[in-house]
This record gives C-alpha cells, structure tokens and sequence, in this order.
C-alpha cells in the first residue's frame, strides 16, 4: 500500500508541475509552476494566498481517492490505521483521511524538493 500511495502523491505533484497558468509571485519570481510556489511557501512561509494553494492540493487528494475502486481505498486506510499515520481520534473508516494523508505526502515532498529557481526565490528573503 505505499508505493500507491507514493504513486498517487507523485501524481499530484506531476499536476501542480503542470499547472504554469495564472501564478501568484510574479512574473519576476523566476518560479515557472504551482508546484514551485507551493515548494517556496513549505520551505519559507505562507502567502496571504495559501489557503488557495492548500485547497488546490485538497481537491487533487479528494479527486484521486475518489477515483479509485473503493476497495483499494479501504485497503490504503487500514494500511494507513495500522502504521499510526492516522490521527489518535480518527473514527470508522474515512476516504476524507486517504485523503488528507495524501496531502500530508506532497507537502512532505514540496519540503525537500529544490531546483535553482526555488533556490534562487528563497535566497532572496
């Protein structure tokens, strides 16, 4: 169950990589992607626009589990049960935290990835 997971975190990674309409920093940012100023504001500090970003990254999450077969999904949240990765309250099971794991994943990946245009963007403050 995690190399799906890591799957489908990557997979929503491949789209904010994609997404290089309307950006938020800029056009003298150097950033080029959603992905890169979502990585700029894990690694430095939120915009006044985050909440956009994070509900972006919400949406992909929630959209991914949807698609897939419901058995796949309940086998990732008992996957996810058995490892701690849920929360101490969490309740019967719940696509809502397949989920939220997701989007816990990509912020994790959003932390260590760097390019020079990252590196660039965050030396700058």
């Amino acid at each position: 169950m995690a190399a799906v997971a890591a799957r489908l975190a990557r997979r929503i990674v491949r789209v904010l990589i994609g997404m290089q309409e309307g950006l938020q920093s800029g056009a003298d940012s150097g950033l080029v992607s959603v992905w890169e100023e979502i990585c700029v504001q894990v690694q430095g500090e939120h915009s006044v626009l985050w909440d956009a970003y994070d509900q972006t990254v919400h949406d992909l999450a929630c959209r991914d589990v949807e698609a897939l077969p419901q058995p796949v999904v309940r086998a990732l949240w008992e996957w996810l049960d058995s490892t701690g990765e849920l929360p101490g309250d969490a309740g019967p099971y719940s696509t809502d935290d397949v989920a939220e794991y997701l989007v816990r994943a990509v912020y994790g990946t959003a932390d260590e990835w760097s390019n020079r245009r990252i590196r660039a963007y965050l030396g700058r403050g």
